[in-house]
């Protein structure tokens, strides 16, 4: 079948479908990370940087889904991200000053806990 012949009509039902398919495969073999819709409607999407809002994507994919925690290391971060620890650490910072996370270590000399953090108005309270 030569899609380009198809009719946009059918092209639009095959994609339709095609994407529903995907997406309860990977629902059930992966993991995931939602972004809902108020990650726009609170402007948080617009005043990111890209690579902050990479970081943020990456943090969500690695945390846990009931939990919103990882323990992840800044070491690992920069070598995915083939970036300086520095670097890392900065967009850390922009996540944090934006209450898109919370990071700190359970006990002396351990690794630090990142936890995401609700970013509706439904939770402020709870920061």
């Amino acid at each position: 079948m030569d899609f380009k012949k198809i009719p946009n009509y059918r092209k639009k039902s095959l994609l339709n479908n095609n994407y529903k398919k995907w997406k309860e495969n990977k629902f059930e073999t992966e993991g995931f990370f939602p972004i809902f819709i108020s990650f726009k409607e609170e402007f948080l999407l617009k005043n990111l940087s890209g690579n902050a809002l990479k970081l943020y994507i990456y943090l969500g994919l690695r945390s846990g889904n009931n939990t919103g925690e990882t323990w992840i290391s800044i070491e690992t971060i920069c070598k995915y991200f083939e970036k300086s620890p520095r670097t890392i650490s900065y967009w850390l910072k922009e996540l944090i000053d934006k209450g898109l996370i919370s990071r700190f270590q359970l006990e002396k000399d351990s690794s630090s806990h990142t936890f995401l953090l609700p970013y509706s108005t439904f939770n402020k309270e709870e920061r």
